[in-house]
C-alpha cells in the first residue's frame, strides 16, 4: 500500500470530503485541566459522519501516542508545531534534527541564552511544574525531535535588541521562533499550515480542511483552512494577529466548549 493510500485510509474513504485538523492544548483540551468532556458531543457527531480528526500540536510524538489512544484517534498526526509529521503508514518526517537546535542554542550570545529557560535546561520535575503535567507526561514532553520550547526568565529584561539577536542567530541555522499558548518554541520554518498542506497533498481528490486552534502559532493554519475556527483563549489575545478581512469562526466559549461550538457550527453549515 502506498503512503497516499495509507493517508486516505486514515481519513476514511467514505468521508474523504472533510478532514478536521485541531490544536490540542486550549482548543480540544482545556488549557489547565486538559479535560476534553465538553467537546465529546461534537467528537461523536464527527464519528457519526466518518469525519477524521488529525491532531496538530506543539506536543511531541511521545506525548501524542497515549493521547490519541485516549481520544480514539489513529493514523496521521502533526507534532512539534509542524516540525514532525507522522504519516498513516507510520513513517516520520522531521524537518530538522534536534542536534541542529542544540547547536544554535550554543551559538547564542551569552546575555540572550542566559535570559532563556529551555526544556533542555530543565529536569522532568521542573517541566511538570511549569506545565501542570504528571511526571510521565512531562518526560514525554521533553522527548523533542525537531523543536525546543522555552520561556524567558521572569526577571529577564527583553529589549528589542535581545530579541533581535535571538532571531538573527536562529536564522543562520534555518530556525525561527513561534509563540504557543504557553511557551515560545524554536522551530524550523515548516509550520502547522505547511505540515497540513503536506498531508492533504497525499490525497486525491484533496479533501476540505476544517482547522481549529487558539494560539499565535495556529494563525497560519487557520487562515489557510477551508473552514477555520479561532477558539477563545484566556491567556493570549490571538485575535490581534488576524487580518481585518478574515472569515474565521470566533468561538465565544473557551477550550473544548469552544471546540464543540465551532464544530457544531461547521457541521450545520456543511450538512444542515
Amino acid at each position: 500500500m502506498t503512503r497516499a493510500e495509507e493517508v486516505n485510509q486514515t481519513t476514511g474513504n467514505a468521508a474523504r470530503a472533510v478532514v478536521v485538523f485541531t490544536d490540542l492544548d486550549g482548543t480540544l483540551m482545556d488549557h489547565d485541566s486538559y479535560a476534553v468532556a465538553p467537546a465529546k458531543p461534537a467528537l461523536d457527531a464527527l464519528v457519526a459522519r466518518s469525519i477524521p480528526v488529525v491532531p496538530v500540536t506543539s506536543k511531541t510524538r511521545a506525548e501524542l501516542a497515549p493521547l490519541m489512544a485516549r481520544l480514539g484517534f489513529s493514523g496521521a498526526a502533526i507534532a512539534e508545531n509542524g516540525a514532525v509529521i507522522r504519516y498513516a503508514d507510520g513513517s516520520v518526517d522531521a524537518a530538522v534534527t534536534h542536534a541542529k537546535i542544540t547547536e544554535a542554542l550554543a551559538a547564542l550570545p551569552k546575555n540572550v541564552r542566559d535570559s532563556m529557560v529551555c526544556f533542555c535546561d530543565m529536569e522532568v520535575e521542573q517541566i511538570a511544574a511549569a506545565t501542570g503535567l504528571a511526571h510521565g507526561d512531562a518526560a514525554r514532553a521533553a522527548a523533542r525531535e525537531a523543536s525546543e520550547p522555552f520561556m524567558w526568565h521572569e526577571d529577564a529584561t527583553l529589549p528589542s535588541t535581545l530579541v533581535q539577536m535571538l532571531g538573527e542567530t536562529l536564522e543562520k541555522y534555518g530556525l525561527c521562533v513561534t509563540q504557543g499558548g504557553r511557551f515560545f518554541h524554536i522551530v524550523p520554518p515548516r509550520d502547522k499550515a505547511a505540515a497540513i498542506s503536506a498531508l492533504l497533498s497525499e490525497q486525491t481528490p484533496r479533501p476540505q480542511s476544517w482547522v481549529l486552534g487558539d494560539g499565535p502559532n495556529d494563525v497560519s493554519m487557520l487562515l489557510a483552512a477551508d473552514r477555520g475556527a479561532l477558539i477563545a483563549n484566556k491567556h493570549v489575545n490571538t485575535q490581534r494577529l488576524l487580518p481585518a478581512d478574515h472569515n474565521l469562526y470566533m468561538s465565544r466559549a473557551f477550550g473544548p466548549a469552544g471546540w464543540h461550538e465551532a464544530i457544531t457550527a461547521f457541521l450545520t453549515a456543511e450538512f444542515g
